[in-house]
């Protein structure tokens, strides 16, 4: 079993109402099914420390492996008896036959589990409230040649209006959107903070170079792991904690901390 890296954030913005300055989100992405200690123990214990006040997924944490769904549907169980969880898609588990996503999604409901697609939730605390969008792009946008990819492809700014609506005036608002290839369309439409994974870290991590390999098979991808910051909007990338093809090297599993001041 990999030892789990926790990586700290700090997140600020003008848009953020003063109340929520303190409060702490875990990002998590990519699990792809791995199993951390007996009923998840290990990366149960990892969150807790880190005191959050949400946990939100940004997809690919099931694919069509074997025990992917049922390992992430018992963790959404456990992780929801102490805080709100948001989820939603990434490409694999956009893959899945309809019968293992209809399932998926049935049983996250089910855990209590708050599940965005192309929609958004208010998020209150200490008598205020941001807005935490889901995106869940069409799949010709991912640039998998072996799918639906369509050559030329670019999501822009309009297109996340299209699926997301115009985003409400004087908000802070959080986007969770798988891939971080369109932080520029994301940014542009209005997001204040957008969570993303699907990199993987790059893979293989080089010193000084970062994240070797993308899923689109592109080296050295621009937003691999991390935090962002273009025109006063921020990304966090999370490296994942799971896998899908290839080895990581010098790559550990993240659990990433979001802190807002």
């Amino acid at each position: 079993m990999k030892k789990i890296k926790t990586s700290y954030y700090t997140i600020s913005s003008p848009n953020l109402p003063k109340p929520f300055r303190g409060y702490r989100i875990i990002h998590l992405s990519d699990l792809h099914g791995a199993l951390y200690g007996k009923n998840h123990k290990v990366l149960i214990q990892k969150i807790k420390e880190a005191a959050p006040d949400c946990i939100m997924m940004t997809g690919d944490m099931a694919d069509q492996s074997l025990e992917a769904i049922p390992r992430l549907i018992d963790l959404c169980r456990r992780l929801c008896r102490y805080w709100p969880v948001y989820f939603i898609d990434g490409n694999h588990e956009q893959c899945l036959k309809r019968r293992e996503y209809i399932c998926l999604h049935r049983e996250l409901k089910r855990a209590g589990v708050i599940q965005l697609r192309n929609s958004w939730k208010e998020l209150s605390y200490k008598g205020t409230s941001i807005q935490v969008y889901g995106l869940v792009m069409p799949m010709m946008y991912y640039k998998d040649w072996f799918r639906e990819y369509r050559w030329g492809a670019e999501f822009s700014a309009e297109d996340a209006g299209t699926l997301l609506g115009k985003p409400k005036d004087g908000c802070f608002r959080i986007l969770l959107a798988h891939n971080p290839l369109y932080f520029p369309a994301y940014r542009d439409w209005g997001a204040d903070l957008t969570l993303s994974g699907h990199i993987h870290g790059g893979i293989i991590r080089i010193p000084r170079l970062g994240g070797l390999l993308s899923p689109e098979v592109k080296f050295f991808p621009k937003y691999d792991g991390g935090h962002f910051l273009e025109k006063g909007r921020h990304l966090v990338v999370s490296r994942g904690l799971g896998n899908h093809f290839l080895f990581r090297m010098w790559n550990p599993p993240e659990v990433a901390v979001i802190t807002f001041a």
